[in-house]
């Protein structure tokens, strides 16, 4: 019998109603979702938990979404993070995001069928 692994996603962002969104679709699709509204949050959930990806915002209150990717690197080098964001004067292709370790910034609001197609190219390698 085939097993069909089930990936954790950590959402960050300060915008309820944008995560909740988010998190409903994923679930929708088989990943399982736990959420954050700053940075300093999800540093205790990436501590505490283990996860196959972190989907965060940038601008948020308290520990932002830039010093967050700076903490997480450092205690989980390996962990692929997607960064969301409102700025669209942020270049996506910036090499500065992938030496940060940022698998793919997308633009807010996230195209789910972009987010899907991602996810799923992500985890079948």
């Amino acid at each position: 019998m085939e097993t069909t692994a089930v990936y954790n996603v950590l959402i960050v962002d300060d915008e309820p109603d944008a995560t909740a969104m988010l998190a409903k679709f994923l679930a929708s699709r088989g990943y399982r979702t736990e959420t954050a509204a700053n940075g300093a949050e999800a540093l205790e959930h990436v501590l505490a938990d283990r996860f196959d990806v972190v989907m965060t915002d940038l601008r948020m209150p308290g520990m932002d979404g830039g010093d967050f990717l700076a903490r997480v690197r450092f205690e989980r080098p390996n962990l692929p993070v997607i960064v969301m964001t409102g700025y669209t004067s942020l270049d996506p292709n910036d090499a500065l995001w992938s030496k940060a370790g940022v698998l793919r910034v997308l633009y807010k609001p996230v195209n789910l069928r972009e987010v899907s197609a991602l996810l799923q190219q992500l985890f079948a390698s």
